[in-house]
């Protein structure tokens, strides 16, 4: 679930939803990985 809690952090504000949030590199890292891993099943489409 905090996958897909993370990737609307990173895709709601270029969707007007919410206010833009700095993000760590090194989050960032650990999010493509995990989703690299399969951990997909609450990503949006």
């Amino acid at each position: 679930m905090l996958v897909g809690d993370l990737q609307r952090v990173i895709e709601y504000p270029k969707l007007g939803f919410a206010a833009r949030q700095p993000l760590p590199h090194d989050v960032e890292a650990a999010y493509t990985r995990l989703v690299d891993a399969g951990f997909d099943s609450r990503l949006i489409t």
